[in-house]
C-alpha cells in the first residue's frame, strides 16, 4: 500500500487547509540556547579535546572490554556541530557499544538529550531517525522536552516524515507525554497525512547481516512467524494511523474525533472504525468533509474489508445528517489547539528544563568524582598487593636457613600421581558384567 491517501484525498484536504506556509510553534526560548551552551564553559567540559577523547575511548574500549558511561557524557556533551561529520560513525560506535555494556544501566539522562540536541544543530536528521527508531541498540530515549524540540524543528523545516517518525516513537513507547507534547504528536501525523510533498518514508531499524555462504543450523523446532502488530509495524499508513488513533482520544473533541476517524482509517482497522463512527453518530459530532473522503478512498483501495457495507451506510449516515459533515478547516484547528498549548505550558518548560541543566552538570561532577574515587582506590589496592608480594619475597630470604630442611624436603618430595578412574579415559569399550546363572549346568562333550 503507499505511503499516501489518494490523490482526490489529498486534494481536498490542500484545498480545505489553504495555501498558508507552515510555521513554528515553539518560540526561539524554549531552546534555552544560553543555559545548554554554559555547560561548555565547566572547567570538566572545557578542556576536552573530541578527536583525542575519542581514541582514548576506543583504546579504553579495546583494553578493557567496557565503556564507562561517564565518559561517554563527558565526550558527548563536549561535541559541538561543526564535529557532528567527523564523528559521525564513531558516535554511533560509541553509544552502542555503552548499550551492549553492563554500564548501560548507569547511563546519564544528560546523554540521550546531548547526542540528540548535537545532531538536531548539525541537521543529522536520517542519523536522528536512526538512533530513534533502534532504541534497544542505541540506548537513545528523547525526554518530552527533547521530543517537543524534534517535531518543532521538523515541522518549521516541512520535514513532516521526520516529524511524523519522531512522533511514532511516543506512540512506540505508549507515551504520549503532556498535553503540549500530544498536541504536537497529532499535528506532526496529520500534517504527514494531508501533506503530498513527503519525503520517502525509510525504514531505520538496524538490518542483520545475512552470511555470504549458505549456513546450515539444527535447530529441535521451527517457531510460527508471529506479528505482534506494534514494533513489527513497517507500513508508514499503519504507524501513522496508530499514533493519531491512540493520540487523539487524550485531546478530544473536534480534534480526537476527527483524528480518530483517519486514524483507523489509515490503520487498516475495520472495527475500531465501526465503533468511532458509530460514537460521532450517536453524539452527532462535527466530522471534516475530507476526513469523510478519506475513509471512502481507503475502503476502495482496500480490498476484502469485512463489514465495508456497514462502514458505509454509517458514512452515508454522517453525511445525510447535515450538520454533521462539514468543510471545516481542520489543519487550522489543530495549529490553534498547538498554540494554545504553547500558550499554557511553554514557559514552564523553559524553567524546568534550565533547572534540569543545572542538576546534569551537578550530577555530571559528581559522578565524575565517583569514578576519580574508584580509580585512586584501585590503584591503592594493586599498590598493596604488590607491597605484599616484595615483603613475601624478603621474608622468603631472612628465614631461608631456618625453613631449610623443611624446603629441603619439599624438593625431595615426589608428586603423586592420583589413578583415575580407566572408564574416565575410555568410556565406550568398558563392557558391563555378565549375569552369571550358579544354577547352570555344561552340556555334556562327548569325543568322536
Amino acid at each position: 500500500m503507499s505511503n499516501r491517501l489518494p490523490h482526490s484525498a489529498w486534494k481536498l484536504l490542500r484545498l480545505n487547509q489553504g495555501l498558508k506556509h507552515c510555521r513554528t510553534f515553539l518560540s526561539a526560548a524554549y531552546r534555552c540556547e544560553e543555559a545548554w551552551n554554559n555547560r561548555l564553559k565547566t572547567p570538566l567540559l572545557a578542556n576536552i579535546n573530541s578527536s583525542d577523547y575519542v581514541y582514548e575511548l576506543d583504546r579504553k574500549y579495546k583494553h578493557e572490554g567496557k565503556v564507562s558511561a561517564i565518559d561517554v557524557d563527558l565526550f558527548v556533551n563536549s561535541l559541538k556541530p561543526t564535529n557532528a561529520k567527523s564523528i559521525n560513525q564513531d558516535l554511533e560506535e560509541i553509544v552502542q557499544r555503552l548499550r551492549r555494556s553492563p554500564e548501560t544501566i548507569h547511563t546519564l539522562p544528560s546523554t540521550s538529550h546531548a547526542v540528540l540536541r548535537m545532531l538536531l544543530d548539525a541537521r543529522r536528521t536520517k542519523l536522528i531517525l536512526k538512533l530513534l527508531s533502534n532504541p534497544l541498540t542505541f540506548g537513545i530515549f528523547p525526554d518530552h522536552y527533547m521530543s517537543n524540540l524534534l517535531m518543532d524543528t521538523f515541522i518549521e523545516e516541512k520535514n513532516y516524515t521526520a516529524a511524523a517518525h519522531v512522533a511514532s516513537t511516543l506512540m512506540m513507547q505508549e507515551d504520549f507525554g503532556p498535553p503540549l507534547t500530544q498536541a504536537l504528536v497529532i499535528a506532526s501525523c496529520y500534517l504527514y497525512t494531508t501533506s503530498t510533498e513527503n519525503l520517502p518514508w525509510e525504514d531505520y531499524t538496524v538490518k542483520i547481516e545475512e552470511p555470504e555462504e549458505e549456513l546450515k543450523i539444527r535447530v529441535p523446532y521451527l517457531r510460527n512467524p508471529y506479528f505482534d502488530d506494534h514494533f513489527d509495524l513497517r507500513n508508514p499508513n499503519h504507524i501513522v494511523g496508530k499514533t493519531l488513533a491512540w493520540g487523539a482520544p487524550l485531546i478530544g473533541g473536534e480534534i480526537g474525533t476527527n483524528c480518530e476517524i483517519l486514524g483507523w482509517a489509515l490503520y487498516n482497522k475495520w472495527n475500531c472504525l465501526e465503533g468511532a463512527l458509530q460514537r460521532c453518530a450517536a453524539n452527532r459530532s462535527t466530522v471534516a468533509k475530507s476526513v469523510i473522503t478519506a475513509v471512502k478512498d481507503q475502503l476502495n483501495s482496500s480490498e476484502e474489508i469485512e463489514g465495508q457495507e456497514k462502514i458505509l451506510s454509517l458514512v452515508n449516515q454522517l453525511e445525510s445528517g447535515g450538520t454533521c459533515v462539514t468543510e471545516v478547516n481542520l489543519r487550522s484547528v489543530i495549529e490553534n489547539h498547538v498554540l494554545n498549548e504553547v500558550s499554557k505550558a511553554e514557559a514552564d518548560f523553559i524553567k524546568v528544563q534550565e533547572d534540569v541543566y543545572s542538576a546534569w552538570e551537578k550530577m555530571r561532577n559528581d559522578e565524575v568524582d565517583k569514578q576519580l574515587y574508584a580509580y585512586k582506590r584501585k590503584q591503592v589496592l594493586e599498590e598493596i598487593e604488590r607491597k605484599k608480594k616484595e615483603l613475601k619475597a624478603k621474608e622468603d630470604i631472612f628465614t631461608f636457613f631456618e625453613k631449610k630442611d623443611e624446603l629441603e624436603m619439599l624438593l625431595d618430595r615426589k608428586p603423586v600421581v592420583q589413578e583415575r578412574d580407566r572408564t574416565h579415559f575410555f568410556p565406550h569399550k568398558i563392557k558391563k558384567a555378565r549375569k552369571v546363572d550358579e544354577d547352570y549346568i555344561p552340556p555334556e562333550v562327548i569325543r568322536r
